[in-house]
């Protein structure tokens, strides 16, 4: 598999796998963030959801607020 040359100069794993923070620094969160609302909106929730837990791990984002019962089901009705 072939790196992008923009890709190419943060190669840090063995694998050739750029790193989210690789990502963040070369295109910025907000990049980020609507690439993952494309991925979803693609129906890619593994994929948009790995992301964010990549963003989480490494610490580039906050953890969400915890939401009450009440409002995870109004979240739930808004998406329908």
């Amino acid at each position: 598999m072939e790196i992008s040359g923009t890709a190419g100069g943060f190669t840090a794993d063995p694998c050739g796998r750029v790193g989210i923070a690789e990502v963040v620094r070369s295109y910025g969160i907000d990049k980020v963030r609507t690439r993952i609302e494309q991925l979803r909106g693609a129906g890619m929730h593994y994929a948009a959801a790995a992301i964010e837990r990549e963003l989480l791990d490494a610490r580039l984002v906050e953890p969400p607020a915890r939401r009450t019962r009440c409002e995870r089901q109004q979240a739930v009705l808004v998406h329908r």
